[in-house]
């Protein structure tokens, strides 16, 4: 059965068994996403999934995109609990942790969150520029990871670790956008895409020479 249009929804009170039923859906969703792309999946396969009637979807999703959105939003706060945990590269490298050290760290880490979840990530790099639900939340989750490292960039550069150069938010954008085609190809399995560990391998690099301009700089050497 096709898809209905896209249509505005009034989302039901925040009941303990409206967020049961919203999260229900949500994970039917990643579930079936894992063996079949959204195009081949339509509403009532996804509330068969969820245990749930159709009807009973479209009281919390107005299609198959809004309900992808949602399950996007849900990832992003994942990835943000990563940024934010202690010793991230993100949030404030200690003086005494190499550069190089501490991305490593970071980058392993969100990678490895992430790849859980690969099957829905793969859908938003797909349908990104084609679902205007899907879209708007995906460009939120590369400005969100711009601004992290544009502010993590500007902090590196402040302590005299990394040199000064190309403007920080440039920059920065430049590497969100890397990985994010980097990772599209892991997360759909391309022929030669490279592998967890590759990948985070190549992201590693970039960073690190876009960035330091280096491979290992010491950050007991101040450039300034």
């Amino acid at each position: 059965m096709a898809d209905l249009p896209t249509r505005a929804v009034r989302r039901p009170r925040a009941t303990a068994t409206a967020v049961r039923r919203d999260t229900l859906i949500l994970d039917a969703l990643e579930r079936l996403l894992a063996s079949t792309p959204l195009s081949e999946l339509d509403v009532e396969q996804i509330a068969a999934e969820a245990g749930i009637t159709r009807t009973r979807f479209y009281a919390y999703y107005s299609s198959k995109h809004d309900a992808l959105a949602a399950l996007l939003r849900r990832l992003i706060a994942v990835r943000t609990e990563v940024y934010e945990q202690p010793g991230s590269w993100f949030i404030d490298r200690a003086p005494d942790v190499r550069p190089r050290e501490a991305l490593r760290e970071t980058i392993e880490a969100v990678t490895r969150r992430w790849w859980a979840h690969r099957f829905v990530l793969r859908e938003a790099c797909d349908l990104w520029t084609v679902a205007p639900q899907v879209r708007e939340v995906w460009l939120d989750a590369i400005d969100i990871a711009t601004t992290r490292i544009e502010t993590a960039i500007q902090r590196e550069r402040d302590r005299g670790i990394a040199p000064p150069g190309l403007d920080a938010r440039t920059t920065a954008q430049a590497l969100a956008w890397q990985a994010e085609r980097l990772n599209f190809r892991a997360w759909a399995q391309l022929p030669q895409s490279l592998s967890q560990s590759e990948l985070c391998e190549v992201c590693l690099t970039a960073f690190m020479r876009m960035i330091y301009l280096a491979d290992d700089p010491d950050p007991e050497h101040v450039t300034k």
